[in-house]
């Protein structure tokens, strides 16, 4: 097996158990979950956009099989919204390249909150239109669309926390290493 593979294959059952074990860990905080961050990061560094989504996807059916499942539908809008962040990876690349200048921090860090932001904003606004539209609680008018979104701020607020706390770690965690370890930054190189 290729360095690169089996990186790549211990990295992959590494996010997807630590995913796995802080989403459990973390349940009592209604949306602080690192998957959205997982997603993002995955999609950054992985060779395979299809593995790269197959993160997220895996450590949400490993950790609803623990917590439990919920409406089927909104399964599929949960699950779509946290594997989407995985599409960005073309401009976090360009946005994250590893290995520069501290001075340079500011384009990466841009980047990364901007890619952050949109993934809890998105998932903020598909999900909760998604329970308006199937879970029968509000009314089904725009008034009762406002009403859901109203409702919904307060995990909203958990989303973001829990996307840009863990993209932070996950990303500053990986420059770090490329910045100590030669090998880590060839690593990634090697994937683009």
């Amino acid at each position: 097996m290729k360095r690169q593979t089996m990186v790549e294959l211990v990295l992959f059952v590494g996010m997807v158990t630590a995913c796995v074990l802080l989403r459990l860990a973390l349940q009592d905080l209604p949306n602080f979950a690192p998957v959205a961050a997982v997603a993002l990061f995955a999609g950054y560094f992985f060779r395979s956009a299809l593995l790269a989504v197959c993160v997220p996807l895996c450590a949400m059916t490993i950790s609803d099989l623990m917590i439990g499942g919920y409406d089927p539908r909104m399964m599929v809008v949960v699950y779509a919204m946290l594997a989407l962040p995985v599409a960005a990876r073309g401009f976090l690349r360009r946005q994250l390249p590893m290995g520069d200048r501290l001075g340079q921090v500011w384009k990466p860090v841009a980047g990364l909150l901007t890619c952050g932001l949109a993934a809890s904003l998105l998932f903020f606004f598909v999900t909760n239109f998604g329970c308006w539209l199937w879970m029968g609680a509000y009314e089904r008018s725009l008034s009762g669309l406002v009403h859901c979104y109203a409702q919904a701020l307060p995990f909203f607020r958990y989303t973001l926390a829990g996307d840009l706390t863990f993209a932070a770690l996950l990303f500053g965690g990986y420059g770090l290493a490329a910045s100590l370890v030669p090998t880590a930054k060839c690593q990634l190189e090697a994937s683009a």
